[in-house]
């Protein structure tokens, strides 16, 4: 089968549950398919640059779109609503990935740093520094245990979870300073 788009696709995000297609398009919305049929199912309107990664929740609840905007938007995948739209990055956000079986989720960006993020408590918890240019590539555990991130400084970084506690109020003071 053929889909004919109204304008330039950028990405693909597939729900887990294999029930819908969302496709982010070059005029900055996103649009929803039924992956069996194709048939549309919704728009995502809210963006106000192109949509550069996305992707969707384990349990197919929600979709992450990261833009060349800096922002990160949550998506209900029932009706389309935007559940929060935070700005995510100092730069475009190149790639998002779900930790799985969690509302946890990594975004990547062009301003060299990785960040972690809580989607029930919209929520931003941790930044990961250590690359020395652009990333452009994302990827969490299936255990959740560590993610992997690699950009144009051509470097692969493994950032793993410890065992020493965290406190996000703590993190929030340190970025404040």
């Amino acid at each position: 089968r053929t889909l004919r788009m109204t304008d330039d696709v950028l990405a693909l995000a597939p729900t887990p549950d294999g029930r819908l297609l969302a496709v982010a398009l070059l005029d900055a919305t996103v649009r929803v398919f039924h992956a069996d049929s194709l048939k549309f199912h919704l728009s995502l309107y809210g963006h106000s640059l192109p949509v550069l990664a996305m992707a969707a929740s384990s349990d197919s609840a929600l979709l992450a779109t990261g833009s060349a905007d800096k922002s990160l938007k949550l998506w209900g995948l029932d009706f389309g609503d935007c559940h929060r739209s935070l700005r995510a990055h100092g730069d475009s956000v190149t790639a998002v990935a779900w930790v799985p079986g969690t509302h946890y989720l990594f975004t990547a960006s062009k301003d060299r740093t990785v960040k972690y993020w809580d989607a029930d408590r919209f929520e931003h918890l941790l930044t990961l520094d250590g690359h020395h240019g652009e990333v452009w590539a994302l990827a969490a555990s299936s255990l959740g245990d560590f993610a992997l991130s690699a950009g144009h400084d051509r470097s692969l970084r493994r950032w793993e979870r410890t065992a020493e506690p965290f406190f996000v109020e703590e993190e929030k003071e340190r970025r404040l300073e």
